[in-house]
């Protein structure tokens, strides 16, 4: 398939996470297509009464509407069968059926490339009615790439290992980008933490579970793998109400890990 079969072509992004919205729209600014965010399934649905659209790449875990009833809302109520893909940090593998059965078309691990979805999009316009399926890769931090940008800091083995690998990937050395969305994180990533304490203090672990995972999105590439690793538990345990008395010492580690990560990207951000 040619690269330039999504020019001009309308693709709707339903994401809430403002760092992969940035790093989503940065990646498929050579597809010459155009885009529109919408910050939840709820909102999707409503662009999608406003105008046409040719693909809707979707985000699974949002507020208000979700991947899931968004897209069987589009299939069941709204008749429409535009191509939806799921974009998930999720094993596609374990999750594929519930991806096929609600009606979406194919699934991408975030972040993803150019690459990964034009094969995504060849799979479905040569096979419309299966499901393509492309497989997350365990995304274990690569200690030499890590060390090799934060060498400074991340010499101290009290420090969380940073590893910029995927962000220097899909910023393909655009330093003027790889800073701004390093300031994002850093600007949204304090906001969610306090979201994840007040709703602790509240003892609403379904926005708790929420929450946690807005943190562990946004970590899937500014990749800390010590807080990936330990929100993903802090979701988990909201979502299964099962070690509730762990989380106010999972929160204060979180806490202390974010401290050190501030220090670790301010010192990189100097070097752009």
């Amino acid at each position: 398939m040619k690269n330039d079969f999504l020019k001009g072509k309308r693709i709707l992004i339903a994401e809430d996470d403002f760092v992969n919205q940035k790093l989503i729209m940065h990646s498929m600014q050579a597809t010459e297509a155009q885009f529109t965010i919408a910050g939840n399934g709820a909102e999707a649905i409503e662009c999608l009464l406003e105008g046409h659209f040719d693909l809707i790449l979707m985000d699974i875990n949002m507020p208000e509407m979700d991947g899931f009833e968004a897209t069987e809302y589009i299939r069941k109520t709204l008749k429409m069968d535009i191509p939806i893909i799921a974009m998930t940090g999720w094993s596609s593998k374990e999750d594929s059926n519930k991806f096929e059965r609600v009606g979406m078309n194919g699934t991408l691990p975030k972040p993803f490339g150019l690459d990964a979805l034009y094969k995504t999009l060849n799979d479905i316009l040569i096979k419309p009615a299966t499901l393509t399926v492309i497989a997350e890769k365990e995304t274990a931090p690569s200690p030499l790439a890590a060390k090799a940008s934060i060498q400074d800091l991340a010499d101290d083995d009290d420090m969380p290992l940073v590893d910029l690998t995927m962000l220097n990937e899909l910023s393909e050395s655009d330093n003027k980008y790889k800073k701004t969305i390093l300031n994002m994180f850093l600007e949204t990533m304090p906001e969610t933490i306090q979201q994840i304490d007040n709703e602790f203090a509240l003892e609403n672990w379904d926005a708790f579970s929420k929450a946690a995972h807005y943190a562990k999105s946004s970590l899937s590439v500014i990749n800390v793998e010590s807080m990936r690793l330990l929100v993903g538990k802090m979701e988990m345990y909201a979502k299964k109400l099962e070690h509730l008395d762990q989380l106010e010492g999972m929160i204060k580690e979180m806490k202390e890990q974010y401290a050190k990560v501030v220090t670790i990207l301010e010192a990189e951000m100097k070097k752009y």
